[in-house]
């Protein structure tokens, strides 16, 4: 991925979450392209209040990012998704959890991996962020670790979520590789991946392009 005309979407599905929204739009202008590609944003947002567009709007507005703010009224994650889609351009599109931040370097490490395994997605880890410190019985129980492979593991469709990955962009191009409606409470992005994988298509772990989710108190 040298060739700086190749552009990346990172799509973001977000729900009444303006605080983390702005948080995320924050680190997505702090990565580092080292010229090497070009990137944008598109924000769907699943709230029919419309609850994110004024953070949107200010953050594009400070950083001169490219940004699209879209609306899904209907509440079902899969159609969200399905919205982003519909408004990312280029090359390859990239999923990311409203409420996670990614490492500078996440993107630069994901479009490596996609290009030195030559498959149709890479997914990186999901760290935990906790708002305050845990007890130590959680720490020392591990439960919001999650199994990271080395970097090249081809993965099954049961390790796959959408928290953290790039995908290249022609899997859209057939209208049956979307997100499923009737999994619009949870469970759409391992059916995608098992869909896709079904069909022959590959995707990769990359241990290095590392996001970091909050773990709130309740938690």
């Amino acid at each position: 991925m040298s060739n700086a005309t190749q552009h990346i979407t990172v799509c973001i599905c977000t729900y009444k979450r303006p605080r983390f929204l702005k948080r995320l739009l924050e680190e997505l202008g702090r990565q580092d392209m080292e010229g090497r590609f070009t990137y944008s944003v598109v924000v769907a947002d699943n709230d029919h209040l419309q609850s994110g567009e004024t953070v949107v709007r200010d953050f594009a507005f400070a950083s001169g990012m490219p940004i699209r703010y879209c609306v899904e009224p209907r509440q079902n994650i899969a159609l969200a998704r399905n919205m982003a889609i519909e408004n990312a351009s280029g090359d390859f599109v990239a999923f990311i959890d409203d409420d996670e931040k990614p490492s500078p370097d996440w993107l630069i490490r994901l479009a490596e991996a996609l290009d030195s395994y030559d498959a149709e997605g890479v997914l990186g880890p999901v760290l935990p962020h906790f708002e305050k410190p845990p007890p130590n019985w959680i720490l020392r129980g591990r439960f919001f670790d999650r199994p990271s492979p080395p970097t090249g593991t081809r993965l099954q469709w049961k390790q796959t979520r959408t928290g953290n990955v790039l995908l290249r962009r022609k899997i859209f191009d057939d209208p049956e590789n979307r997100f499923r409606p009737e999994y619009g409470r949870g469970g759409e992005d391992s059916d995608f991946f098992r869909r896709m994988i079904t069909k022959g298509m590959h995707f990769v772990w990359c241990a290095e392009a590392t996001v970091h989710e909050t773990v709130p108190v309740e938690r």
